[in-house]
């Protein structure tokens, strides 16, 4: 049923920012796997933020469109622009009716991400229909109460410890950020005057 449709990687998250570590994650997933497009999703309430002042949803998302501009592999999908809070087994849900299966359907996240996914809503949902992918994150463990038949590849080359906090704290203190997000984002940053509040 699936044979014609092509290997994607889903790769949800707030993005606030965007940094070069979301950027090495999805490269090395397009190696990896062979994957012919990765969809990046910013979350507009993601349940893991609750409490915390999130930068504005089209902010987030222009720098999304600014990170992934140059590379015909990557798209954005505003799936998750939602007023409520959105959760990723739903965007898995979302692909798996459009006749992707677990060979074709794989979702993207970090290793701090990977930590903390048995305590999502529904992971069972993601864990039976999508392949997970997470580049190693230093500092965080490599080892999880995964289900037997889960299928999880941890990518070790290219462990990369930049944190959205990171940025945001390195931002406020009026230190460069060139080295930590792309340029262009690094840019915008700066145009925009983002996280020196706070």
């Amino acid at each position: 049923m699936n044979g014609n449709l092509e290997k994607i990687g889903l790769f949800g998250g707030s993005f606030d920012p965007i940094h070069n570590g979301h950027m090495a994650l999805a490269e090395r997933a397009v190696d990896f796997a062979g994957l012919d497009r990765v969809l990046f999703i910013p979350t507009a309430n993601p349940p893991h933020k609750v409490g915390r002042e999130l930068t504005g949803f089209g902010l987030r998302r222009k720098m999304v469109q600014l990170a992934i501009e140059d590379n015909p592999r990557y798209e954005i999908s505003l799936f998750e622009k939602k007023d409520r809070i959105s959760y990723t087994y739903e965007s898995v849900e979302h692909f798996r009716d459009r006749g992707y299966a677990r060979d074709k359907l794989h979702y993207l996240m970090g290793g701090d991400s990977l930590g903390e996914i048995t305590d999502w809503m529904h992971p069972e949902i993601i864990f039976r229909h999508a392949t997970i992918i997470s580049l190693s994150r230093p500092g965080y463990r490599e080892l999880y109460p995964f289900p037997p038949d889960a299928a999880v590849m941890v990518l070790n080359r290219g462990k990369c410890d930049i944190s959205s906090t990171g940025v945001r704290e390195a931002a406020r203190k009026g230190r460069p950020i060139d080295d930590m997000v792309p340029d262009a984002v690094a840019e915008f940053i700066r145009e925009n005057s983002l996280y020196r509040k706070g």
